[in-house]
């Protein structure tokens, strides 16, 4: 996986760059971004997340019937992920993850983690019944992470898992 700074070592332009481990952090506290899975015209759908060891970002997926993102999850296997707050014009963070998609079991580790720092939605944005709609965990994991922010930004610390 390449980054755009050294683990754990502020980059030249501090207040910028991210370094990896504040980038790992920031995912951890986000919860939530816009995925974009490969195709013609890309497929960008916002998703909640957690973050595993390794790390690895979990998806837990929901689809109705006719779902696009279903049909593009089984086409593709590339994706990228964008997170980002603004809170001012000097204090804002913003990460993009570039990496394979893969369809996995729901296991124990997954789960926790999407406990954890997954930023859920109420199951109203779907038009169908939960009943309705089929469960897929996927994983992404990361080829490429990279962060920037505004000079006011507080990074989080390795401790803030939420």
């Amino acid at each position: 996986m390449s980054s755009d700074a050294p683990d754990d070592q502020p980059p030249a332009d501090a207040g910028v760059r991210m370094t990896t481990t504040q980038v790992v952090a920031y995912l951890r506290r986000a919860g939530d971004g816009v995925l974009s899975l490969a195709g013609a015209p890309p497929l960008s759908v916002p998703m909640s997340f957690g973050v595993t060891d390794g790390p690895r970002l979990v998806f837990q997926c929901l689809f109705g019937p006719d779902s696009e993102k279903a049909t593009r999850l089984s086409e593709t296997d590339s994706a990228s992920l964008v997170c980002y707050d603004r809170a001012s014009p000097d204090d804002w963070a913003s990460v993009v993850v570039t990496g394979e998609m893969a369809a996995v079991e729901h296991d124990a580790e997954r789960q926790a983690a999407f406990a954890e720092h997954a930023d859920t939605v109420s199951m109203n944005v779907f038009e169908e019944a939960a009943a309705e709609l089929s469960v897929q965990w996927y994983e992404l994991t990361p080829d490429s992470m990279s962060g920037r922010a505004g000079g006011h930004w507080t990074p989080p610390t390795t401790d803030d898992n939420g």
